[in-house]
């Protein structure tokens, strides 16, 4: 099934980010309560820069996993929004990467005024032989997880100092980046470790290609959130039985009251059926709340609907929607499940797969 729905921007930093700056400016708060209002307001809000600016305050407060993961969500959302670059140095400058730190520096926003000193931060390389944590890191890689990937990179070349395929995978990494001189510096120690031609000509024209390379431009990306705008959902599929093939038509449309939560009138037209009882008109309402994972780069979602449905016995469908949901700057991609509780297909299960825009709309 294909979901299409059509974000705004945020009208500036909500109450509960303010005073989570707050707190973190002030030299006699503690860094627990911070961290707080940095939770709450991150609850509130999916935009790059809010995450960003929560996993500069969890470095802040000697949490360096999860320092890790939220920047690597903040930096898959806005890749070149300046404030994200700003907390992504700080941060890899905690974990001991200066030359990285200093090469992807971008100015220090307005509400901070001067960096904060981040507490050394420190995570470890992954446990196991050389091929089973190069493995590890490169299942972070695929996820697009560059920035916890160069920090374990940055462990594991520490302690395989002759492992040259170690130093070509932290290149990569630095690259995905944007820190092209690093990863050339790292480039260059795994060319120095080879004696097989073919590989030593790769590297060299790989490290050719990034001392060419221009640094990157940073803009100012505005805070994408979802509450206020609007979305569209469009959908289908077919099956085929003997002697009919069945269609279905689904679409809703509704609006985000909050980043987390959405209301939404559904509606859709059932077809093809040999028993004329199961085809007509689908109509109801639903919700949805999401909410980030901590183990993923996802956000789970929960939904719930009551519809009418198509059959025999005519009534109400009541529906309990799991799923996840891979937010994007202005789309998502979703795969939920749909669980029938009660109705006429009580029972019966759904796996649905779908791609989500925002459109209109803001706070």
């Amino acid at each position: 099934m294909l979901s299409l729905s059509i974000p705004a921007c945020f009208a500036g930093a909500d109450k509960t980010l303010l005073s989570a700056r707050e707190s973190i400016l002030l030299s006699s708060a503690a860094p627990q309560t911070a961290l707080i209002k940095y939770t709450e307001a991150s609850k509130r809000s999916i935009a790059a820069p809010v995450t960003a600016e929560y996993a500069y305050a969890l470095a802040w407060g000697g949490v360096p996993e999860a320092a890790l993961f939220n920047m690597d969500r903040a930096l898959i959302e806005a890749p070149l929004d300046a404030g994200v670059r700003f907390y992504l140095s700080e941060i890899f400058n905690a974990f001991g990467l200066e030359d990285a730190s200093s090469e992807l520096a971008a100015p220090v926003p307005g509400w901070l005024k001067a960096p904060l000193k981040l507490p050394v931060l420190d995570v470890p390389a992954p446990t196991g032989d050389l091929e089973h944590a190069l493995a590890v890191i490169n299942l972070l890689m695929v996820q697009k997880r560059y920035v916890e990937s160069a920090v374990l990179f940055d462990r594991l070349c520490k302690a395989n100092a002759s492992a040259g395929q170690c130093y070509a995978g932290y290149a990569i990494a630095l690259e995905k980046l944007g820190a092209y001189k690093s990863a050339a510096a790292e480039a260059e120690k795994d060319l120095a470790l080879s004696d097989v031609p073919g590989h030593r000509t790769v590297a060299q024209a790989y490290i050719t290609g990034l001392e060419k390379r221009a640094p990157l431009k940073y803009g100012v990306s505005p805070e994408q959130g979802l509450k206020g705008r609007y979305l569209a959902f469009l959908g289908g599929n077919v099956s085929n039985a003997p002697g009919y093939s069945a269609y279905s038509v689904n679409g809703r449309v509704g609006k985000f009251i909050s980043d987390r939560f959405d209301l939404s009138v559904n509606g859709g037209l059932n077809g093809g059926n040999s028993d004329s009882d199961y085809n007509g008109l689908t109509l109801g309402c639903s919700g949805r709340y999401n909410a980030p994972l901590s183990f993923l780069p996802v956000n789970g979602t929960l939904g719930a609907k009551a519809e009418r449905i198509p059959a025999p016995e005519k009534g109400l469908t009541f529906l309990l929607s799991p799923g996840l949901s891979y937010f994007m700057r202005n789309s998502s991609v979703d795969v939920y499940l749909d669980i029938a509780l009660a109705g006429a297909y009580s029972g019966s299960r759904t796996l649905s797969v779908g791609y989500t825009f925002y459109f209109g709309g803001g706070k």
